[in-house]
């Protein structure tokens, strides 16, 4: 994922003022609010070392450096083994953590803690591991890109759209169209356009979850699942996709390099739209685009 984490992720953002020398609690998204207890504006201000456990506490009381290229809290509570927060019933609770470093002003270095609940996790890996092992199931493989053909995508959508329905488990799809592939067809040749689809998905599979799927759709179309998110959490990952293939060009063996683009549409599995036109909806609203769509983001409802 290009965030390192998604809006329905519980979140804890801090700040190291390295001038201060303190952690400091700068708010709790609604996830966290409901997880710990504790509301974002009780919280904004606090030590972060309120919410730590004594041992956790005193890791970072030692080993944070408040100086410019040094240790820093990030990579301290990265090596922490069995995170655990105090929540506001005055009990310890273990969670998976995961650390994203984000913007840095001055002496002030901001981190988001992602926060997992390792029952509820269990759950949810014991689930997406059926669902991942349903998709290989019934996978075929394009011969062009060597990803799951337009087949094996409808059934996941499928598969998908039972899940919504039976575990409340969110996904969204999602067609990514080359843009202007006539004229690079015509210029370069299929085997090059090949290259350049696999080369996008490429660029998503390094942004995505791991359970994500890419997958084809036509010559100049990639299909993508995003698994457990909401649109408003795919939009924003679907917008830095975007920017993502924009920003790193393709390299033909002769050297040539070459800037791509792609314009998006998706929506939501188990909403208005039906699991079985999913694909077709999104598809005709890539063409309704028309001239407009290069480079543009449109979801389907």
């Amino acid at each position: 994922m290009l965030l390192g984490y998604r809006s329905n992720d519980a979140v804890v953002t801090i700040c190291q003022n390295n001038r201060a020398k303190s952690i400091e609690i700068n708010d709790l998204n609604k996830e966290a609010e409901d997880m710990l207890g504790y509301r974002s504006r009780d919280m904004a201000g606090r030590p972060l070392q309120q919410l730590l456990p004594p041992r956790i506490a005193e890791m970072l009381n030692e080993y944070v450096e408040f100086e410019r290229d040094a240790n820093d809290v990030g990579q301290v509570l990265s090596k922490v083994q069995s995170f655990s927060i105090i929540g506001q019933d005055g009990k310890e609770a273990g969670y998976r953590l995961k650390v994203v470093r984000t913007e840095s002003t001055g002496d002030a270095i901001h981190f988001k803690l992602v926060l997992q609940d390792k029952t509820g996790l269990r759950r949810n890996e014991a689930l997406r591991k059926a669902i991942e092992d349903n998709f290989k199931g019934h996978e075929v493989l394009d011969e062009d890109t060597g990803l799951p053909d337009r087949h094996s995508l409808e059934k996941d959508v499928e598969l998908m759209g039972y899940y919504s329905n039976k575990s409340d488990l969110r996904s969204c799809f999602a067609i990514l169209h080359l843009d202007h592939y006539d004229e690079l067809f015509s210029q370069y040749g299929r085997p090059a356009c090949h290259a350049m689809m696999r080369h996008i998905a490429a660029i998503c599979r390094q942004g995505l979850r791991p359970d994500d799927v890419v997958g084809s759709i036509l010559y100049k179309r990639l299909g993508v699942l995003l698994i457990d998110t909401t649109p408003e959490s795919a939009r924003m990952v679907f917008n830095r996709l975007r920017w993502q293939i924009a920003a790193n060009p393709i390299l033909l063996p002769d050297k040539t390099s070459i800037g791509l683009s792609v314009s998006i549409s998706f929506c939501r599995i188990g909403g208005r739209v039906s699991e079985k036109s999913v694909i077709e909806d999104c598809s005709a609203a890539i063409e309704n685009m028309g001239a407009q769509g290069i480079n543009a983001l449109i979801e389907v409802e």
